[in-house]
């Protein structure tokens, strides 16, 4: 009886375990996923360590964010390294048929911190986007006014994405054997479900208010003072860069989750659901091009800002015009 039920455990352990994660298109999945998620680690870190070091222009409230993504997605493809070497080696050094699948307590971890890492991004961004419309419609009283408005949405999105998990996990044991740590239990299909519709719509809001914000234009810009118009223009400047970045994540996040809600709900049968899961992470190639259109457009905007400040400051200084300019600046030291 008990050579009976061993056999029985070993033959689940083959097909729900070994024949999975010895497949050449998982192995192939994995490797590219891991070798995506190296280079993004790699651009990420280059990024961090030329413009901070040179400390960015952006508003504190938007540098606390900002850097807050560029940390949430290092982390996320450090995770996702860890994760993917891990599953590879043990496809290859597993000694018996029911080692393949993860200890529970490790699988648990893995599952927990991708899903925070996950999540925590989409409501940064989100972050972000809010933080931009509060400069741009509250411009005259922004910089006295939501001085902490930027490290309180950033807790704000934390909590969030800390409630979304208790949502998500309530009641879970972690019982069942997995081989891949980014894959969700059979019994969190429906909250699982629940969670990805409500980060489209989460995304699909935040991607519109991203678009309105590129084309909206505060009234009145010829009457701003100096100090208001150099804010106004900076404000156009990381709204044109948050416009590119925000689109790009919302869209690459959009496409993983409906690629995700699809496999979930119609191949989650399928012997390979887990590599076509792995193969719909769009989000680990966003984080591979976030460094370098970063990087690009801020070397752009730095020129940029040198000319609009030479434009604006630079008077005339001779002639009919510089005798004007002249008196003016006298009057203005009488008075």
């Amino acid at each position: 009886m008990e050579q009976l039920q061993r056999d029985q455990t070993e033959e689940y352990c083959i097909q729900r375990g070994v024949l999975i994660a010895t497949a050449l298109y998982y192995r192939v999945s994995l490797s590219v996923s891991c070798i995506a998620s190296i280079l993004s680690v790699f651009g990420m870190i280059c990024f961090l360590y030329r413009q901070y070091r040179s400390s960015l222009f952006f508003h504190n409230n938007l540098r606390v964010l900002f850097l807050s993504l560029c940390i949430c997605c290092l982390a996320y493809d450090s995770w996702n390294i860890g994760m993917k070497v891990h599953h590879l080696a043990l496809s290859f050094l597993y000694t018996a048929p029911c080692q393949i699948f993860l200890p529970k307590y490790l699988y648990m971890t893995m599952n927990i911190t991708f899903s925070f890492i996950w999540l925590t991004p989409q409501f940064i961004l989100v972050s972000i986007v809010t933080e931009r419309w509060f400069a741009v419609v509250y411009i005259r009283s922004y910089e006295l006014r939501y001085k902490k408005l930027g490290p309180g949405l950033l807790v704000l999105a934390v909590l969030i994405s800390i409630s979304t998990l208790v949502f998500l996990y309530y009641g879970e044991t972690f019982d069942e054997p997995q081989i891949n740590g980014r894959v969700l239990t059979s019994t969190r299909y429906f909250s699982g479900n629940i969670v990805i519709i409500m980060m489209l719509i989460v995304n699909f809001i935040g991607c519109a208010f991203t678009i309105a914000l590129r084309f909206f234009k505060p009234r009145r810009l010829i009457r701003m003072p100096l100090s208001l118009k150099f804010q106004s223009k900076e404000n156009a400047i990381t709204s044109n860069l948050l416009f590119w970045i925000a689109t790009l994540q919302f869209m690459a996040v959009f496409l993983s989750q409906i690629g995700a809600l699809y496999v979930r709900i119609y191949h989650s049968t399928h012997k390979l659901a887990i590599a076509f899961k792995e193969n719909m992470d769009v989000f680990n190639y966003y984080t591979l091009a976030l460094p370098v259109i970063s990087t690009a457009y801020l070397l752009k905007v730095k020129r940029r800002r040198i000319k609009d400040i030479k434009d604006n400051v630079n008077i005339k200084t001779i002639g009919k015009d510089g005798w004007i300019n002249y008196s003016s600046v006298i009057q203005e030291q009488w008075k």
